[in-house]
């Protein structure tokens, strides 16, 4: 007669060793997954920085080599919305929030919608490393024109109006950030840093510290926006594009809480407990490393 053998599961012990093995694995596994999963987005939204330089540059060879218009703000607190990169006096609506045609044009040229027509996506201007905080600067909708996004790539706003054959060294010259750490802007593009002008100037563009630093003197006055999250974007730092064309990650010193950072090497002087810058170095009027006529050594 034919006997079987009574097949016998595993014991008690034998479960909870494997199931400690399989914990230390996870353990193991799951933070080199995150990190990349983590390099993965850092990937694209080194990709996303790359097509919106190139749009960037496509528009500046449309248009007699000038940069877009950065940002629309009067020394005095009122917004300016004039066309063609180079705004004027007279040109701002009462209402800066309205749908007329001023404000429409003027959105229309600020950098992320002057260079939409060149890449045909709005989610591009959106890093997907973002944590999704954003701050809502009130923007309206005009008429005719998609919904708001929000944006977390940054202009370098010197650049306003700026001429291509004017910058030194373009390989050292940033044209887009993630100068919102890893939040971003509600239906808003702020560059960082931005221009300032007075109300009275003729045109808002750079203009090195050499020639003085007064609001009353136009473009000699740059103002950094801040930062609506940590500037670790990607761990240790965040994307960075240039103007001769490359875009790359950029590791930046947020171990420096006190003391100062290269100023060759990066625009933030020093970083808070969160990871935000906390100064910026200066030239008096703008900040040192995004200058259009910046030469390092």
């Amino acid at each position: 007669m034919l006997h079987l053998k009574k097949r016998e599961g595993f014991t008690l012990i034998e479960l909870l060793v494997v199931i400690a093995i399989i914990a230390i694995l996870a353990a193991i596994l799951f933070p080199v997954f995150a990190q990349a999963r983590e390099k993965a987005r850092q990937a694209s939204c080194v990709s996303n920085n790359k097509q919106m330089l190139l749009a960037t540059l496509q528009y500046v060879q449309d248009y007699d080599e000038t940069f877009p218009f950065g940002y629309g703000h009067w020394v005095d607190g009122t917004w300016n919305t004039q066309g063609n990169g180079v705004p004027f006096v007279g040109d701002t609506p009462p209402n800066w929030e309205t749908t007329n045609a001023a404000y429409v044009r003027g959105m229309g040229e600020y950098w992320s919608n002057a260079v939409q027509p060149y890449t045909k996506n709005l989610q591009v201007v959106v890093c997907p490393s973002s944590t999704g905080k954003v701050l809502d600067l009130g923007g309206v909708q005009g008429a005719g024109l998609p919904p708001p996004v929000n944006q977390t790539l940054s202009y370098n706003g010197l650049l306003q109006s700026f001429s291509l054959a004017g910058i030194q060294a373009p390989a050292q010259v940033p044209m887009i950030t993630e100068s919102q750490g890893r939040g971003g802007l509600k239906g808003f593009q702020a560059p960082n840093p931005f221009i300032r002008c007075a109300p009275a100037a003729t045109e808002c563009r750079y203009i090195p510290s050499a020639s003085g630093c007064s609001p009353n003197n136009p473009g000699t006055t740059g103002n950094w926006f801040g930062f609506v999250d940590t500037a670790g974007v990607h761990g240790r730092g965040q994307t960075y594009a240039y103007c001769d064309g490359h875009a790359k990650f950029k590791v930046l010193s947020l171990d420096v809480k006190t003391g100062a950072t290269d100023f060759n090497k990066e625009p933030w002087h020093h970083y808070d407990a969160t990871d935000k810058p906390a100064s910026a170095w200066t030239d008096g009027c703008h900040i040192y490393y995004f200058r259009p006529d910046i030469l390092l050594p």
